[in-house]
């Protein structure tokens, strides 16, 4: 049955996307993301959309242009309404830009130092379209209103919390759902506690976060869905994403309460989750005990270093990036090495590795210190706008701002121990929720409400 069933859900998911597309075509944007789900929803499975080989990489990128290439002809045949937005360019933008023709000058300087040119136009096309992607997805989702941009959204929380209850089932009650074999396994209290990132649900903050900000809307469905997220993301036993949870509840009750200006009210409602915490975490203790102890036990090795399995993790992680770093000529660590790959040089193979514990790693090693600058405004301007835009806005704008304000404080913390925007299956969306931001900026009030210029 399981086997069956392993089979039958992403061509089910697959459906569901298809068929909506063809009434609202931004839910073709929706193929893209369950490729980047991959294993968590058994999308593998579905070979037209996971080829291995060379095209590898560069597969999720091919298939969101030939969508978008979809989407403008149907656009141009419907002929729908005039776009909601008139994608000015704003810092975002420009930021994106300055990427853009770093990694433009990044290929010129690789084609110019090495002889062997091996995989560096496959690498040149699989950066490049971390930017392009940035720029179709603006445009894909600028011809609809921010409420249909709100249910695509809403679809991906669904996708993302069948692959968390699917994790739940596997990891914490070790059903044997999914075939890939976990990369730790551990005795604790008797029993085995496997870890894996493998089948791990892809996007856990961005569904807690929107199952907070609409929980108004239907206690029920939203209290169910933020409840299952929460368990399949502290069951990955990663210290991290549990301080990641607890600031975002932070973090979600001090901007209410400061939006509403009354901080007492910020105040009460986190000392209210704090209440709920305890007693959601007394609660699954009692299904999931040692899953429990076992984060709880990974806590305590930062107070007694006695108790810890290995090494501090994030000395590691930041001793591996070092260790690339220092080994950039210092010529080249103003613009970074560019699209080079293993053929090229034998860093960019340690670089891979230590990419995936810390972004930046990556982000200095192909774009330089200019890049790392470039990415750094990018998150400052992006922090920036979208709380102006939250504490300007009302409905569904500000609960969009609202939605990228949280995942963009949850990005930041992730970025030190993930390879978030830069990880290998998901280069075309990386950075998706940096161009909904920048879509969302330059919404018009009179388009979306009957007066005003502006949405903020």
């Amino acid at each position: 049955m399981i086997d069956l069933f392993r089979i039958v859900l992403p061509y089910v998911l697959l459906l569901y996307f298809v068929v909506k597309g063809i009434k609202s075509p931004l839910f073709f944007l929706g193929i893209p993301f369950l490729m980047f789900m991959r294993e968590s929803i058994f999308f593998t499975n579905v070979k037209l959309f996971i080829i291995p080989g060379k095209l590898g990489l560069i597969l999720g990128f091919i298939w969101l242009v030939l969508f978008w290439i979809l989407f403008s002809i149907i656009r141009i045949y419907k002929k729908p309404d005039k776009m909601y937005n008139t994608l000015p360019l704003n810092e975002l933008d420009y930021c994106i830009i300055g990427l853009l023709i770093l990694t433009g000058l990044g290929l010129g300087t690789a084609i110019i130092n090495n002889s062997l040119l091996t995989g560096v136009f496959k690498e040149f096309i699989n950066l490049m379209s971390l930017f392009a992607g940035f720029f179709i997805i603006k445009n894909w989702a600028s011809y609809y209103k921010p409420e249909v941009l709100e249910k695509f959204l809403l679809s991906l929380i669904v996708v993302n919390s069948i692959a968390a209850f699917l994790f739940i089932l596997h990891q914490g009650l070790h059903f044997k759902i999914y075939l890939q074999h976990e990369y730790l396994k551990e005795i604790f209290n008797g029993q085995e506690v496997t870890r894996t990132m493998w089948f791990m649900p892809q996007l856990p903050f961005l569904s807690i976060a929107f199952c907070l900000i609409h929980m108004k809307k239907n206690p029920f469905v939203y209290s169910l869905l933020l409840a299952v997220n929460l368990i399949a993301t502290v069951i990955t036993y990663f210290r991290s994403f549990s301080i990641i949870i607890v600031c975002l509840f932070i973090i979600y009750s001090m901007l209410m309460g400061f939006k509403k200006g009354r901080l007492w009210l910020a105040v009460r409602n986190v000392l209210l989750y704090c209440l709920l915490g305890v007693l959601f975490l007394l609660v699954i203790s009692k299904v999931f005990p040692t899953n429990i102890d076992f984060i709880i036990n990974r806590f305590s090795e930062l107070t007694n270093p006695q108790l810890a399995r290995g090494p501090n993790d994030l000395n590691i992680r930041f001793t591996m990036s070092r260790n690339v770093i220092s080994n950039i000529d210092e010529e080249k660590k103003i613009i970074g090495m560019g699209s080079v790959t293993e053929y090229q040089t034998y860093w960019a193979v340690l670089m891979k590795n230590a990419l995936a514990d810390m972004v930046w790693t990556g982000v200095i090693f192909r774009w330089g210190f200019v890049g790392l600058i470039l990415f750094i405004l990018l998150y400052i301007f992006s922090l920036f706008k979208a709380f102006i835009l939250f504490m300007k806005s009302d409905g569904v704008v500000s609960d969009l701002a609202l939605l990228v304000l949280l995942y963009l404080f949850s990005q930041i913390i992730e970025s030190f121990i993930d390879w978030i925007f830069m990880s290998e299956h998901g280069y075309a969306t990386g950075l998706w929720y940096f161009a909904i931001l920048s879509l969302i900026l330059g919404y018009k009030k009179s388009e979306i409400s009957p007066d005003g210029d502006k949405v903020y």
